[in-house]
């Protein structure tokens, strides 16, 4: 019966009965998609794909066409109520128009091209958005008035809480060196191009003479080679640069705490107390009293699809 009934009737049919409907969550990152079922604060069946060089030539019809598969085949087994989409980059009207990372994509409508498709509401919102989002409602921010949530990963992307009112705030391409590094953005010596992932594993490319090197590879070099003097040094002048870029965002927002999550999630081991011991013996305040807590999302990679559905 389910095959001849269209989607909208179907939906409302399941909606007047009172029976809950599935969500959709998409998380499309600077290197990965991810497209997983949500159920309130649980993620169920997730399927993530990173990109290869083949998938990144034409992205933006390859993206449309994996999303318009993984999810058809989820509507054949039961009604979904909403699909909600994370993205790297600024929207506008549901258009993105920049996204440094995911050039390729600027000034596509995911909502205009997915809505009239499926016959479902599409939401689309900016990463850091959804992931902070996530994580207010139901992770590290949960107990604070007043807080912010890094995602950070091939970039920085950031959002804030002030008294439990969301701002839409974006820390990634302030500059924190005068003439330095060139960013993706146009500019130079913006904080993304010090303090995220990308950055890091460049310098650790740079120091091996390597080309090529997986996230994981970043991780578990970093992580195996922690003892050895070349890597202490390319780990300390990283969190340097970062806790830079992060006091300033102390000094404007003042949070209780400040949450990480994206990539940089994987690091919390190998970064944490190096962030609080910076703050704690140097001078990066104006205000020395208002050391926030810091903390890593409890919601780890997760949080982007969680949030993008609660929008």
């Amino acid at each position: 019966i389910k095959k001849v009934l269209t989607q909208p009737f179907y939906y409302f049919c399941f909606r007047l009965k009172g029976i809950f409907c599935m969500k959709i969550g998409i998380d499309i990152g600077g290197s990965h998609i991810a497209i997983a079922k949500v159920e309130k604060n649980k993620i169920l069946d997730k399927k993530e794909y990173n990109y290869d060089d083949t998938f990144k030539i034409e992205i933006r019809k390859n993206i449309i066409n994996y999303i318009k598969k993984e999810i058809s085949e989820i509507l054949e087994e039961e009604p979904i109520e909403k699909i909600g989409i994370s993205i790297a980059g600024r929207l506008r009207d549901n258009v993105l128009y920049i996204s440094p990372n995911l050039k390729q994509l600027e000034g596509i409508n995911f909502v205009e091209i997915l809505e009239p498709y499926f016959k479902i509401p599409v939401v689309v919102n900016k990463d850091s958005f959804c992931a902070g989002k996530a994580e207010k409602e139901y992770g590290c921010l949960n107990k604070y008035d007043t807080s912010v949530f890094l995602i950070i990963g091939t970039g920085i992307g950031a959002i804030s809480y002030r008294n439990n009112h969301l701002q839409r705030d974006g820390y990634g391409h302030m500059i924190i060196e005068k003439n330095g590094r060139q960013c993706k953005c146009g500019k130079k010596g913006c904080f993304e191009t010090y303090g995220s992932i990308t950055a890091l594993k460049r310098s650790l490319q740079e120091y091996l003479k390597v080309d090529e090197m997986t996230g994981k590879d970043v991780h578990d070099y970093l992580v195996s080679h922690q003892n050895d003097e070349p890597i202490k040094v390319i780990i300390n002048d990283y969190i340097q640069n970062f806790c830079i870029g992060l006091s300033s965002i102390i000094d404007i927002v003042l949070p209780e705490v400040i949450g990480f999550g994206g990539s940089f999630s994987y690091y919390q081991d190998l970064f944490l107390d190096k962030i609080q011991n910076k703050f704690n013996t140097q001078k990066l305040l104006a205000d020395d009293k208002s050391i926030p807590v810091f903390t890593f999302g409890d919601l780890k990679n997760d949080a982007g699809i969680l949030g993008a559905t609660l929008f």
